[in-house]
């Protein structure tokens, strides 16, 4: 008897095999002439359908992963069949686990080594990895830099140097006394490949606490439904090469999953990254006066991570041109340790 199981089975190697033909249609029309017109050529671009199922569906588990699983009595809750998408919880519409599964958890594993994750705390990670699949971003565009002066910011950061893969920290969402639309605070962390960056992270002006992804084709500007005061978690890594996987959860609970994105990128790849984390007070005009403040933003116990190896981020692995604050004496450090933990506070003093 031919079951449902294995009827989405062949319609997902049915997909495989198109997604396969049209990827050699697209190698042969980069020869085409540019006089064959953009709209020409549109019709060839993947979808992100396309794109999960011949490059972010793949649930195979080394034996370290494994071994990690079993360790923290891990319930997976899901069926797994080679390299085959996923299936979650047998839902009628399908839904289907997206990403590389083996990085996902290898990342998982890294983090836990640094912070000592908890068995349930394991577990909430990986019943929020599974349940909810990420936004998928796709965007060619770069940008010179992050660091806002002499532009229209002020703040505090801290970069790593060149080698890394993977990149985690706490953060405190500060007190805001904002009466406008032009003050915004930026908590966030850039990536940079050697070809590019990206930023990615949270803000928050007059109202809610969004996401921040920047540069954007969407994923930007969604509440992530936080208050002042309250702690998030960012887990930032390489999932596979091209791609940058971004994940922000509530600190308190790993499951709840406040903005999650895989994120196609150039040049990405391991132990090749630099991270830099920093908060920035930013006005949309560059005027500093308008008597607005934040207090107490903070990144807590940021590691950085290779293939091989976990560290804080400290004076040994991080850039000494690229760390502290910058924009003058507006920027008040309230406490620190080393380059790995900080207390911020920035005033728009009239």
């Amino acid at each position: 008897m031919i079951t449902k199981e294995s009827n989405r089975r062949e319609i997902q190697q049915i997909r495989r095999i198109i997604i396969t033909v049209l990827t050699i249609i697209m190698s042969v029309s980069l020869s085409v002439p540019a006089f064959a017109g953009q709209n020409e050529m549109s019709r060839y671009f993947l979808s992100d359908e396309e794109i999960i199922n011949s490059e972010l569906s793949d649930t195979s588990l080394s034996l370290e992963a494994e071994e990690f699983l079993a360790e923290y009595e891990v319930n997976l809750d899901i069926s797994r069949d080679g390299n085959a998408i996923m299936e979650i919880d047998d839902d009628e519409d399908g839904s289907s686990y997206v990403g590389v599964l083996n990085e996902d958890i290898l990342a998982l594993k890294n983090a836990t080594e640094a912070y000592g994750f908890t068995k349930q705390q394991v577990q909430e990670y990986v019943d929020g990895l599974v349940d909810e699949a990420p936004q998928i971003i796709r965007d060619s565009k770069s940008k010179k830099e992050s660091t806002r002066i002499p532009d229209d910011g002020i703040g505090y950061e801290v970069q790593s140097l060149s080698g890394y893969n993977q990149a985690t920290s706490y953060a405190t969402l500060p007190t805001r006394k904002i009466n406008n639309k032009d003050d915004i605070v930026y908590i966030f962390f850039t990536a940079y490949s050697p070809n590019t960056c990206m930023d990615f992270g949270v803000r928050g002006g007059m109202y809610n606490w969004v996401s921040h992804f920047h540069p954007k084709e969407k994923g930007d500007g969604e509440s992530i439904g936080k208050r002042d005061g309250e702690q998030i978690y960012f887990n930032i890594y390489v999932e596979k090469n091209g791609w940058l996987r971004c994940r922000i959860l509530d600190a308190k609970k790993f499951s709840n999953v406040l903005f999650d994105a895989a994120y196609k990128m150039s040049g990405v790849k391991k132990n090749k990254m630099v991270f830099n984390k920093q908060i920035t007070f930013c006005n949309n005009h560059a005027q500093f006066t308008s008597g607005c403040s934040i207090s107490h933003a903070r990144f807590d116990q940021t590691y950085i991570y290779t293939t091989t190896y976990n560290a804080p981020m400290n004076s040994n692995n991080t850039n000494p041109n690229r760390r502290g604050t910058f924009g003058g004496n507006k920027v008040v450090v309230n406490s620190n340790n080393g380059w790995e933990s900080e207390d911020i506070s920035i005033y728009f003093r009239k």
